[in-house]
């Protein structure tokens, strides 16, 4: 088994030895880097590249300014519709109920929508007695959320290996003011959700160095606020940071215990009875993109539906965290917690379209992707194609202004709001319509395929960081940096 001061070079010879002996020596080689409990080498961000700071700070500046703009301007004309935020009208309600019945926080609806209340008791405290007014909290909310996204995009060009310099500050807010227009975070925002905030937890939490003892704890009260971050634990245990797994654990039962002794009769609901709460949400309507919603639009509950939907949950599980764990081991962390999070949307029952919230870190790395490769490219039309690839992808995601029935005109809305649905006319697509309904989880499929076919080609970096990397290695996040001494 090479050690930790075995090169970068030797370890990729290794890797090509193995390929070229055949599927077993591949496979064995793969079983002795993850299937073992051996220390790895810590992940702290290389730093070791730039974005030149006149071009992008101007460029990020003008491109923030105008995205921003343009969506206070819409949301001023149309607040009967983008500034209702009834998600978030349903949190602030369901936790002033504690103060009533705690125990029907599960069983009644609230907020403007007349909706259930399905995350964990820690999610009620978090939001009981705020000391403002809901149009305050309108405010803070969305506030809170444009930082966050803002923080996510920071940190992902950090897992790339940029500087903290100024050209990563201008290259972060272009893309956060292109991302502001992708439908999900349009979503995010129309209801007040908190997506974008759970998944700065969980980004920030990842992007920091190995070494510091408090990793974790940002995945652990995700976690405790919605139980779906937690596939991040299981990451963190494939790629062997055991003791930010165990933070992470730790902070997870804490929000558990804590809020069983504060309310424990919510707690006690939800824990015993109430865990599947959103099986009373509509799972088959349109914005459902996972398996779950899939199934259900074609099979309508029927006897298909639960087997193939766990059969799909395990495969993806498989893949999708294999292909995470070995890009994380591989350097690449960015690309990793993209896969995982891709992952966690397609096994979750219930992925509404404001959960693809990781679009905007996938943004980053298609954007990275796009730069390095056209710089690399020799011919003037492989230039364009790489150039055009993060210009397809906001054009396809995009929020258009469209005119729609019993909607303000020319509000924000995804392509996908452009099929029939609702009163389960899902049910009855055509073979375009099928594939078109699905498209978030299709591309989710599409990328966790791209990840494992990346992670399976990618040789091992566990030594010499000094080795420059070749100019077309387009997702590497970061060459661990060790003593190559033995």
């Amino acid at each position: 088994m090479p050690t930790l001061g075995t090169t970068t070079a030797a370890m990729r010879n290794e890797h090509q030895r193995d390929s070229h002996d055949g599927g077993g020596n591949t496979l064995r080689a793969l079983q002795r880097e993850v299937v073992t409990f051996a220390p790895r080498v810590p992940y702290r961000p290389a730093d070791d590249r730039s974005l030149a700071a006149r071009l992008w700070l101007p460029l990020g500046i003008v491109i923030a300014a105008v995205a921003a703009a343009t969506w206070v301007w819409t949301v001023r004309h149309h607040p009967e519709w983008l500034w209702r935020l009834i998600d978030l009208s349903v949190y602030d309600d369901a936790a002033d109920s504690l103060n009533r019945a705690q125990h029907r926080i599960y069983r009644d609806r609230f907020g403007e929508g007349n909706l259930p209340f399905i995350y964990p008791p820690f999610a009620a405290l978090v939001f009981y007695k705020l000391p403002f007014t809901f149009a305050t909290l309108k405010l803070v909310a969305t506030g809170l959320t444009l930082a966050c996204l803002l923080a996510v995009v920071w940190a992902s060009w950090g897992m790339l290996g940029y500087r903290r310099d100024w050209g990563r500050l201008g290259a972060t807010l272009a893309v956060g003011g292109i991302v502001l227009w992708l439908e999900p975070i349009q979503q995010t925002l129309l209801f007040g959700q908190v997506n974008v905030i759970l998944m700065a937890a969980v980004v920030l939490d990842l992007s920091l160095p190995d070494t510091r003892w408090w990793k974790g704890v940002g995945i652990g009260l995700a976690t405790g606020f919605k139980l779906t971050p937690g596939i991040f634990i299981a990451y963190l245990v494939l790629t062997r940071r055991f003791r930010a797994a165990a933070v992470a654990t730790g902070t997870f039962v804490l929000t558990v215990v804590g809020a069983w002794a504060l309310i424990p009769s919510a707690s006690k609901t939800y824990w015993t009875d109430a865990i599947g709460v959103g099986d009373n949400v509509g799972q088959d309507f349109i914005s459902n993109q996972s398996f779950n919603g899939m199934l259900r639009r074609v099979f309508d509950e029927g006897p298909a539906e639960k087997p193939l939907w766990l059969l799909a949950v395990a495969v993806t599980a498989v893949v999708g965290l294999g292909a995470a764990t070995l890009l994380s081991l591989r350097g690449r962390e960015l690309a990793a917690v993209v896969a995982c999070g891709m992952t966690g949307l397609l096994v979750s029952p219930i992925s509404w379209t404001h959960h693809w919230v990781w679009i905007a870190p996938i943004f980053v790395l298609i954007a990275h992707v796009s730069l390095t490769r056209f710089r690399a490219s020799a011919s003037a039309a492989v230039r364009a194609g790489w150039a055009a690839l993060p210009i397809a992808f906001v054009l396809l995601t995009f929020a258009w202004p469209m005119s729609m029935d019993r909607r303000p005109a020319l509000t924000p809305q995804g392509l996908l709001w452009l099929l029939p649905y609702a009163e389960k006319r899902e049910h009855d697509w055509n073979l375009f319509q099928f594939l078109a309904g699905n498209s978030y989880l299709i591309a989710g499929v599409a990328l966790i395929g791209i990840a494992a076919v990346t992670a399976w080609r990618t040789p091992p970096r566990r030594g010499d960081a000094a080795a420059p990397p070749p100019p077309t290695d387009t997702l590497r996040a970061s060459v661990p940096s060790v003593d190559p001494t033995p």
